[in-house]
C-alpha cells in the first residue's frame, strides 16, 4: 500500500507540473493565495481628481501662451533694432556716396583755377591786337580760336563765367569792388566797368569778378555799402 501511495504522489506532482509550466506564474499565484489567506488586501492607487487636473491643464497652456507672448515681443524688438540699423546702414552708404560725388565733382579745382591764368594772358593779347601790324593778324586768329577751344574744354567740365554787364547790381557773393567810381551816369552799388572776368565752377565760385563799383554824388547814402577785397581763389 505504501508503494502505491508514493506513485500515486508521484503522478499528482507531473500532472500539477503540465497543468502549470511558468514557474513565475506559479509563484505569483502562491503569493496572492498567501496574502489572500493572511486577509491583506491590494490597496487601490487613488486617482487625480477631475478639476486638479484640469487647473494643471489652464495652468500650462497659461504659461505656453505667455512663453508665445515673450517670443513674440522679442522677435518685434529683434526687428525693429534690425530695421533701425539697417537705416543707419543705408544713411552713411548714401552719405559717403554723397562725398565721393562730390569729391570727383570738385577735383580739378585748383588744376582749372591755374588754367584761368592762361585764358587771362589769351584774353590780353587779343585786347592788344588792334596794335599790332597787320602781317600779325594772323597770330591773333590763331590765339583767338585757340582761347575758344580752351574755354569749350572748360566749360565741358562745368568751368563757367561769371556774366556781367554795365549797371547791374554789385553782389558780394560773386563780384570783388577793385575801386569806387563816383559817376552820375549809374546808381550807387551798381557796376562801371569790369575789370577781371569771374569764373564758376560747377556751382562754387572759381575766382570773383573784379569790378569797379558806381557812387552817384546825386543819390543819398550813409556809409559805404562796398568795401574794397582780394582775390579769393
Amino acid at each position: 500500500m505504501i508503494m502505491i501511495d508514493k506513485k500515486k504522489k508521484v503522478k499528482k506532482v507531473e500532472m500539477k507540473n503540465l497543468e502549470d509550466p511558468d514557474p513565475e506564474t506559479s509563484d505569483n499565484d502562491a503569493a496572492e493565495e498567501s496574502k489572500a489567506s493572511m486577509g491583506i488586501a491590494e490597496v487601490p492607487v487613488p486617482e487625480a481628481p477631475e478639476s486638479t487636473t484640469q487647473a494643471s491643464e489652464e495652468s500650462n497652456r497659461a504659461k505656453a501662451e505667455s512663453s508665445g507672448e515673450d517670443l513674440l515681443d522679442k522677435i518685434a524688438e529683434l526687428t525693429d533694432n534690425w530695421q533701425r540699423e539697417r537705416a543707419n546702414f543705408l544713411n552713411f552708404k548714401r552719405r559717403i556716396e554723397e562725398e565721393k560725388r562730390e569729391i570727383r565733382k570738385y577735383a580739378s579745382y585748383d588744376l582749372v583755377y591755374d588754367l584761368l591764368r592762361v585764358i587771362d594772358y589769351f584774353e590780353s593779347s587779343v585786347t592788344f591786337a588792334e596794335n599790332l601790324p597787320p602781317d600779325a593778324q594772323n597770330v591773333i586768329l590763331g590765339v583767338e580760336y585757340t582761347l575758344k577751344e580752351l574755354k569749350g574744354i572748360l566749360s565741358a567740365h562745368g568751368v563757367t563765367p561769371i556774366i556781367i554787364k554795365q549797371g547791374d547790381e554789385f553782389l558780394s557773393s560773386l563780384m570783388e569792388a577793385s575801386e569806387r567810381q563816383t559817376t552820375s551816369d549809374y546808381q550807387t552799388g551798381t557796376i562801371v566797368k569790369v575789370l577781371r572776368e569771374g569764373w564758376m565752377y560747377h556751382d562754387r565760385v572759381l575766382r570773383p569778378s573784379q569790378v569797379i563799383v558806381a557812387v552817384n554824388p546825386d543819390e543819398p547814402h550813409v556809409g559805404n555799402s562796398v568795401s574794397k577785397g582780394g582775390e579769393n581763389p
